[in-house]
């Protein structure tokens, strides 16, 4: 199983140098040289840097600068710039996550809504959203300008399709896997789109990248909410179990109404007293276990794998090539 040292020197070496930039760049967010010396400004910078300082993996800017070098090029002012636009993207999306789930930390520390509430949340948010905007204007290009105004339109919807379908009967695997796509999969087939898009790649092999994201997206998606059910709240730095606790079903979760849809812990969950919830959770959790389907799910992660995977097969052999292979595979090794 690869270790974080592992991804951190064989993703990520390749495009090491690009990736402090990109990290640079997110800092300069929260430090901008127009803000006026003044309480708000300084407030709002503070804000800024707790939300902008959380450790997170960078898989995404990571993907955007590697998908750049697949035809041998160092990645360009424009390529760093768009890495730094999709990674700030994904953080603005926390935040607002954070504050729709009621979340009090995520990655171990408080969430902007616990620290200063929903509606600084939201604004916070926004903030961010706008600053990747001008990242991304800043590439010149109206094809990636267009996708990732089509990315903010498709993880608002997937927002608010999990909001929506809170404990109805949404719990169809198609439902399922278009919402993940939404959520989780249009960000990272923008980030290894992009990256083609702005190395000027032909058509065919833009569609490979298009293909390399979008699978590597609904696996990474599968394997997260597996582990929402087999991690702890220390593993995780969030809630463990906590979509389901918030009536949300993933795929664990719909598998098992499949198994017995007459009668099963998460509709009694759903359906339920509040003052059972906890009860239903573990009964769940332990028929998920017994059952099998934290397998079952792990196949189907592996399946989307396998299709990232073969997006890459065209590729001349290279370090960056190797670096998205691995990627690819850890993102189910990772309950392996």
């Amino acid at each position: 199983m690869l270790t974080k040292s592992d991804i951190e020197s064989t993703v990520y070496g390749p495009v090491e140098v690009e990736l402090q930039r990109v990290i640079a760049s997110l800092i300069a967010v929260a430090d901008r040289e127009d803000a006026e010396n003044i309480e708000s400004d300084i407030v709002l910078q503070e804000r800024l840097e707790h939300i902008l300082a959380a450790p997170g993996k960078r898989v995404r800017p990571a993907i955007t600068l590697l998908t750049s070098k697949l035809w041998g090029k160092s990645p360009s002012e424009s390529q760093v710039t768009m890495a730094a636009a999709v990674e700030l993207l994904h953080i603005a999306t926390l935040v607002h996550d954070d504050m729709v789930d009621s979340a009090d930390l995520r990655r171990g520390r408080a969430t902007p809504s616990n620290l200063w509430g929903g509606r600084t949340a939201v604004l916070l948010g926004d903030y961010l959203f706008a600053a990747a905007a001008m990242f991304v204007c800043d590439t010149n290009n109206v094809r990636v300008i267009k996708r990732f105004a089509e990315t903010i339109m498709e993880l608002a919807k997937g927002e608010l399709t999990e909001l929506i379908g809170e404990g109805n009967s949404l719990s169809s695997r198609d439902a399922y896997f278009k919402r993940i796509y939404n959520k989780t999969g249009s960000l990272f087939t923008t980030a290894a789109e992009s990256g083609a898009i702005l190395a000027g790649a032909s058509d065919a092999d833009e569609a490979r990248m298009h293909d390399y994201g979008y699978s590597l997206g609904m696996a990474y998606q599968v394997m997260d909410d597996v582990l929402d059910f087999t991690s702890t709240s220390e593993e995780l730095g969030k809630p463990a179990c906590n979509d389901l606790r918030q009536g949300i079903l993933t795929l664990p979760s719909i598998m098992l109404i499949e198994r017995s849809p007459e009668d099963n812990p998460v509709t009694r969950l759903l359906n339920g007293s509040p003052d059972d919830k906890e009860i239903h959770l573990e009964q769940a959790v332990a028929q998920m276990r017994d059952t099998g389907i934290f397998d079952e799910c792990i196949v189907v992660a592996d399946d989307y794998v396998r299709r990232s995977l073969e997006s890459l097969q065209d590729f001349d052999d290279s370090e960056a090539k190797s670096s998205l292979h691995t990627l690819a595979s850890f993102a189910s090794n990772r309950l392996h």
